[in-house]
Order: C-alpha cells, then structure tokens, then sequence
C-alpha cells in the first residue's frame, strides 16, 4: 500500500506529516512531496490514522564516546534528557527503504565557512585541538573544556583588571607661520666696503 499527498491544501509548509496503519507509522515533511509505503499486511489496518504535526524544537545532539546522557535544549526554554546507548551485536536495526533520505543542508558551503569565519570559531577550534596534540592530556575532554571557559574552573571569579592609562599624546597644534617668522631675529645685511685706492706706479728711468 502506498499514500501521497495530492495537494497540501491548507496544512503549512513546515509541518510533518504522520500516517499510521496499525503498529507501522510513516511520516515526513509536508514539503517534501514523499510518499509512505506500507506492507500488505497494512491493507487490513483500516482506518488508517492521519495527524499533522507541527515542528517547535530543534537541537543538535553530539555524540560523545563513553557518555550515555544527554541534555538537549530547544529554543523558547525548552529542554529535555536524552539517554543513547550502543546496541549489542543482533540488536542493530536497519532503517526503512522509504526513510533512506539525506537531510538537505541549512545554506552553502560557502555560506557556512564564512559563518565559521565571522565568528571565529575555526580559527579557536583549531588551536584547541593543536594543543591537546601536542600536550596529550589524560583527560581530553576537561581539557579542551578548560580552554573553553578560558582557563577557569566553572563559577570561578575572575580578577577584576583596572584599565590602563590612555597613552594617547594630545594632537599638535597646528604651526602659525606668520608669528613663527615674526618671532625669528632677521639677519644683518653685509655692509658694502668702500673701495680701495690704489697706489701710483712708480715710472722706470729713461
């Protein structure tokens, strides 16, 4: 059995939308146009349960080795606990044919590098994971932690630093040529000498 949305009528775009036959529930966004396949058997679930569901909440879960629990907060003060733990061999699940689908990417790479990069977080991330390269810690995890609360312990209060003197020199005075000469001594004229009378010359003997 197979179900599709034919037109979305009046349902939002960011809705999702659920279809339950029996104990076998499928669902997607609205947007996505995707149809929900069902076993045969499902054909003898009648009537099938339709809800619309409304996205109020998203949050980002890191998985982190050898934690189990987690705390997710949403936006608008919401929050919740989350336990994730590794299945044994025989308990791994495959995932439906029809839920096989990558979610699309939220902008571009572009968009997302330049946002790295705006904030500078690349730049800090990296740093980080070069120290503990070179310091290899026994605990990575408080350590990186500690370079994340730049080097305080949680709740540690910081010394208050008084701020520095400015050292900024008061802009010159802009030079007033016409006093500046008026203040410089002038100097003397050379006196002219008067000129110098020459002796008579002495005439030869005959």
């Amino acid at each position: 059995m197979e179900v599709s949305l034919v037109a979305k009528g009046s349902v939002p775009e960011d809705a999702i939308l659920s279809v339950r036959a029996g104990t076998i529930r499928r669902q997607a966004a609205v947007s996505s146009g995707r149809s929900f396949r069902f076993p045969k058997s499902a054909m003898k679930e009648n009537p099938l349960k339709v809800d619309i569901l409304q996205q109020i909440g998203t949050a980002y879960l890191v998985l982190k080795p050898g934690e189990e629990q987690y705390k997710l907060k949403f936006a608008a003060d919401l929050n919740c606990e989350v336990g994730v733990r590794q299945l044994a061999d025989g308990e791994e699940v495959t995932a439906d044919a029809g839920e096989k689908k990558t979610e699309s990417t939220a902008g571009s790479a572009k968009e997302a590098k330049d946002y790295l990069e705006s904030h500078q977080v690349l730049q800090f991330v990296q740093a980080v994971l070069q120290t503990v390269i070179k310091d290899k810690p026994a605990d990575p995890w408080g350590y990186i932690a500690n370079h994340f609360l730049s080097g305080y312990e949680p709740g540690e209060k910081r010394t208050p630093v008084e701020k520095a003197a400015s050292t900024d020199k008061p802009a010159a005075k802009p030079v007033d040529l016409e006093k500046l000469q008026e203040q410089v001594p002038k100097a003397e004229e050379p006196k002219e000498e008067a000129p110098k009378e020459e002796a008579p010359k002495e005439e030869a003997p005959k």
